[in-house]
């Protein structure tokens, strides 16, 4: 039987369109197509408005290579000039005919999208030009791009952009890719034209791309799926005729499931990979596996790529005995779709009543170890993909499916049918089915992976609507095999380390007092009062993002994958942590937690986060010797200058603070053992992990994401002492963060409080930047990157906690 299908379901006759009319469409569907908001707008927002800030910073003056770049300009023919207004002219006609058609074809809906955004555009530009030039622009000849003046950012970009942008997304591909194209070309035509300077013209389409995503936040945007009536002509093109057609009940991300019936009465899936359909688009897969990588994710990216790998993993199954869909077809259409046909096998187990037994649990556990046999995982085993074909049970949908020997790939199948049966037949009941398939072993193997981020979606609402507690489960079928399942850590609140770190905690203080002693505070506050205030902002922006790239450099140290979003959240949950509760043993138990809920086990944890400081070290490290060894002259710190005497007094406690711990480590036999012992396992747990990195994607993530957060912690520093009127190099940033970095590592004062700011103080007093703009501009940077991340931290931590990764 056929899945569930809308209503009203109607023949359609068959028939193919002459050829031309397979490519003047020049929208994607139909007017009354669903909408809905992304993930993908709101990112786009923020980094427009973030590239929107910085650039505004550089915009007056313009930087030294702007300024030769628009003098070799200046120099091109004069001859020329036609040929750059004419690429200008392109996107504006481009956008001028767009708004015309959206007009005739009554697209009302689509009509406001585009002009709304073209008019958040124009008045975003206008703010933007009055805050970053200081004076509002002549909107008539910045429109037209005329006149002998570059413009910020030019009206002739941000406006047509933001019309063509907010338009795309009901437009075919081809009408996309000319968009783009339009405005890529449109930047460099005024630029040659000496319009605008680049930073100009790319501030020009960063509003337009703002405007345009502001407005899809508002209305929502086109999802993109073809109407049954071009899945019936797409059908016909590659040869099968289909009758019946109607929308699946189920709608995966990514592809357009359409039931419908072959001419022999025989229910057909088909599954629609759209070139016009937002999800199928390239960032939007890359985007969605790697911060959901949800169960069931795409394995590769690109239409026909995903379609191909289904339809050879489906294949693969049928030819090895298991029971799945057929599949009649999978091929491209003249149009640009891809289409994959099954000839269904049965209906799924949810939509059969009465059909979970015992005996269908033991079924269901044979079913899959003939699949793994096979050395095909599937990744999707539950009621939705599990099926009832004359009383046998098959498998379907392996779009997320793969080859693989990695002995993980098979335990996530396996913990999802436990916890499939464990729904339907209670715990009991399911725990003893499994023990029985699988034996002491292999369900002991299996408990790690009983986690939540191994589930798909269907099983995570079912979990939530019969409130099936995981850990029960866990709990029951580690008793069932004489096994104690893993407890987090015990936080406790005093102890005598916790004593250490407050005592610490009050050294640092007392340190940081001795430095601002001799500020004049009330300089101090004229100083923080009289910064540029949306630089401040951009600069706390800044400060924000090496959270990101410390994300991906867990993902690098990782052996196995895992989602960008929970290791995102991890990290703003960490700077909670570390400020909430002054333990590593606290923080060490969170992550061991973490990994855990993701089926790691505790000695992998341990290593991805030995391996994740190391690959910090090495990249500060490498920034050290690159800036001193490489770029000395660039530095133009006057080492010869006097620093004021509370530096001095920091920088005497810290030597003498250094060497007592030296003294009391070598006479204190017992703490002597401790060092030398941590140490040994510190270096041997290093050595492990370094041994098993072996793919270069993993070292590139974890070198590349660590050296980015160096830059990123610098850059921000930099524009804080931008925003109180000073300068310092972008090489003198990096090299005081690292410095400092080092130094507060190596004293045990949570957090470097006190040691990091007397320190990058220091180095800012050195670099010539007055004491107290200095000690201000640290003040900022601080608060920004140490002290208000746990606010949002403690939230992501809860956030964590409800959705079962701690």
């Amino acid at each position: 039987m056929p899945a569930a299908v809308v209503p009203a379901m109607t023949a359609v006759e068959w028939h193919v369109p002459p050829p031309a009319l397979r490519y003047a469409r020049v929208f994607a569907n139909r007017g009354d197509e669903p909408r809905s908001r992304r993930a993908s707008d709101v990112i786009l927002v923020v980094v427009a408005l973030f590239g929107l800030c910085l650039l505004g910073a550089l915009a007056e003056p313009p930087p030294a290579v702007e300024r030769a770049f628009m003098g070799f300009v200046g120099a091109l023919p004069s001859s020329l000039w036609p040929v750059w207004q004419i690429l200008v002219g392109l996107l504006s006609l481009f956008a001028l005919v767009l708004v015309v058609i959206v007009a005739v074809r009554q697209r009302w809906a689509v009509l406001r999208d585009i002009v709304l955004a073209g008019l958040l555009a124009l008045g975003g530009a206008m703010v933007l030009a009055r805050v970053g030039v200081g004076s509002w622009p002549a909107v008539w000849d910045s429109m037209r791009a005329a006149g002998d003046q570059p413009y910020f950012p030019p009206l002739s970009i941000a406006v047509p952009s933001a019309i063509t942008i907010a338009g795309s997304p009901y437009l075919t591909r081809p009408g996309r890719r000319l968009g783009r194209w339009l405005v890529l070309l449109a930047c460099v035509g005024v630029v040659l034209k000496g319009a605008a300077t680049p930073s100009g013209a790319l501030a020009g389409a960063l509003v337009g791309a703002a405007a345009a995503a502001v407005v899809h936040l508002l209305f929502g945007s086109s999802v993109g799926r073809p109407s049954l009536k071009d899945v019936d002509l797409a059908l016909a093109g590659v040869g099968v005729r289909a009758r019946l057609l109607g929308i699946a009940e189920r709608q995966p991300a990514g592809v357009f499931n359409v039931d419908a019936v072959d001419e022999a009465g025989q229910p057909l899936l088909v599954k629609v990979y759209g070139r016009d359909a937002h999800d199928t688009q390239l960032l939007t897969t890359i985007w969605h596996t790697l911060w959901y990588r949800e169960a069931g994710s795409p394995t590769s990216f690109g239409r026909l790529q995903q379609a191909e790998h289904e339809a050879f993993l489906t294949l693969l199954a049928e030819q090895s005995g298991i029971p799945t869909e057929t599949v009649v077809t999978a091929r491209g259409t003249p149009t640009g779709d891809v289409l994959l046909v099954l000839r269904q096998l049965g209906p799924t187990v949810r939509e059969t009543s009465g059909v979970w037994s015992a005996d269908t649990a033991r079924a269901c556990w044979t079913l899959l170890a003939d699949l793994h046999r096979n050395a095909i995982a599937h990744g999707q085993v539950d009621d939705e993909h599990i099926v009832v074909d004359n009383g046998r049970l098959g498998l379907i949908d392996f779009r997320g499916a793969v080859l693989s020997v990695r002995p993980e790939r098979f335990r996530t199948d396996k913990a999802q049918l436990l916890i499939s049966t464990a729904l339907a037949l209670g715990i009991p009941d399911a725990v003893g089915v499994a023990h029985e398939a699988l034996g002491d072993d292999g369900l002991a193997d299996v408990l790690p992976l009983v986690q939540l981020p191994a589930l798909t979606g269907r099983l995570r609402r079912q979990l939530r609507e019969q409130d099936l507690d995981l850990d029960d489960l866990r709990d029951q079928a580690a008793d069932r095999v004489g096994l104690s399942a893993p407890e987090l850590l015990r936080m406790r609140r005093v102890t005598a380390g916790s004593l250490v770190q407050i005592g610490l905690l009050a050294f640092a203080f007392w340190a940081l007092a001795s430095v601002v002693a001799d500020l004049d505070f009330a300089t101090v506050a004229s100083a923080i009062r009289n910064a540029t205030w949306w630089l401040v902002v951009v600069a706390a922006l800044v400060a924000q993002a090496p959270r990101v790239t410390n994300a991906i450099s867990v993902l690098g140290a990782s052996p196995t994958p895992l989602p960008l979003g929970p290791v995102y959240a991890l990290q703003l949950a960490a700077s909670y942590i570390a400020l909430a509760i002054p333990a590593s043993a606290a923080r060490v138990a969170v992550n061991i937690r973490f990994f855990q809920r993701h089926g790691l086990p505790t000695g992998t944890a341990l290593g991805i986060g030995v391996l994740d400081s190391l690959g910090q070290f090495s990249a500060q490290l490498l920034l050290l010797l690159g800036i001193l060894v490489f770029t000395p002259l660039s530095l133009s710190l006057d080492l010869s200058s006097a620093a004021p005497s509370g530096l001095w007094k920091l920088l005497v406690i810290m030597l003498i603070a250094a060497v007592v711990s030296v003294v009391l480590l070598l006479a204190v036999p017992k703490w002597r053992r401790f060092l030398f012992g941590w140490t040994k396992r510190l270096l041997t747990d290093a050595v492990a992990a370094v041994r098993g990195l072996q793919s270069p994607r993993r070292l590139t993530m974890l070198l590349g994401a660590n050296l980015a957060s160096e830059v990123l912690f610098a850059l921000s520093l930099q524009l804080f002492v931008l925003a109180l009127g000073y300068h310092v190099g972008l090489a003198e940033a990096i090299l005081m963060n690292v410095s400092v970095s080092l130094l507060s590592g190596v004293l045990p004062i949570p957090g470097g409080i006190g040691v990091v700011e007397g320190g990058l103080t220091y180095g800012l007093v050195l670099a010539g930047v007055p004491e107290e703009a200095a000690f201000a501009a640290v003040l900022l940077y601080r608060m920004a990157s140490f002290y208000l991340p746990p606010v949002w931290g403690f939230f992501a931590l809860r956030w964590l906690e409800r959705n079962k990764h701690l």
